[in-house]
């Protein structure tokens, strides 16, 4: 059997497969930017393409690493994915509300068979709110 890998391995604002199972992903980030800690983002999408051997099906765990202890515990996702004909598929998954408990470099992982095949990270950044251009305190923001 071949090694899995995978293409690609993204957060973003909205995915899609079409009938034709062509992947579209739209708003790729990996920065969150949040005033009030913890706070739970109201929707977004996890893409990843993996590639091994086609036909063959694969057992998969997800698994989410905060950069900290916090109160929220993360159970590992176990799933199985089977390859199409070109020895690809997409694996997409909705988050909603998801839970961001504290400020940092968190990590998502994804592992066959206990070997990991793709790792993303995303910051959570704590800022403070902004108004017009202008933080509370009247001093111009600029990215």
């Amino acid at each position: 059997m071949a090694k899995l890998t995978t293409e690609l391995f993204v957060l973003c604002d909205h995915a899609s497969v079409s009938q034709e199972q062509k992947l579209s992903i739209i708003g790729i980030f990996d920065q969150f930017f949040i005033a009030n800690l913890p706070t739970a983002w109201p929707k977004m999408y996890l893409v990843a393409v993996v590639k091994g051997q086609p036909g063959q099906q694969y057992p998969l765990t997800l698994k989410l690493i905060p950069p900290a202890k916090t109160d929220q515990n993360f159970p590992d996702k176990d799933f199985q994915i089977t390859l199409g004909q070109n020895g690809k598929a997409n694996v997409m998954t909705e988050l909603v509300n998801f839970p961001l408990q504290v400020a940092g470099v968190h990590r998502i992982q994804l592992l066959a068979d206990k070997d990991l095949i793709g790792e993303l990270e995303f910051k959570v950044n704590k800022t403070t709110a902004t108004y017009g251009g202008q933080d509370m305190q009247g001093k111009k923001v600029v990215n």
